[in-house]
């Protein structure tokens, strides 16, 4: 699974309109669902720089692209932004409760298989990086 991370710096007189624009966009994003999406939009402390993790199901399509909102988002994003955006894919490691991925293994007990599954899943290197950032919205 990949996953997309975007950073971007913004104008330091935008930062309080820009952080007003995601959550309402992320109020958009909740009312009307976003199937097959993770999303998540974060400031770096009290920087001006965003990281935005994008994860879209394979074969699917953005749903992001058919809403008035996220476009109408976008066209604002364009006064507000100081530079280009870093664009990275990732590839997740591991995820706790973040991405989508997931691992089941069988549990064993006393050298034998139970036939009963537990769900592992991986605490990623860098959370730590990310729980020091503000979390604005995450779904």
């Amino acid at each position: 699974m990949s996953v997309t991370m975007v950073r971007q710096k913004v104008k330091d007189g935008s930062v309080e309109e820009a952080d007003a624009a995601v959550r309402e966009l992320f109020a958009t994003f909740d009312r009307v669902g976003l199937d097959g999406v993770r999303y998540a939009s974060t400031r770096v402390g009290d920087s001006s720089t965003y990281v935005i993790l994008f994860e879209l199901e394979e074969g699917i399509e953005d749903p992001r692209l058919a809403i008035p909102e996220y476009r109408r988002f976008l066209e604002q994003l364009e006064g507000w932004v100081d530079g280009p955006p870093v664009i990275e894919q990732l590839d997740v490691v591991g995820s706790y409760d973040l991405f989508g991925t997931q691992r089941e293994e069988s549990a064993v007990r006393g050298g034998r298989q139970t036939g009963r599954r537990l769900r592992l899943r991986a605490r990623p290197h860098w959370a730590q990086e990310i729980e020091s950032a503000e979390v604005l919205t995450n779904r």
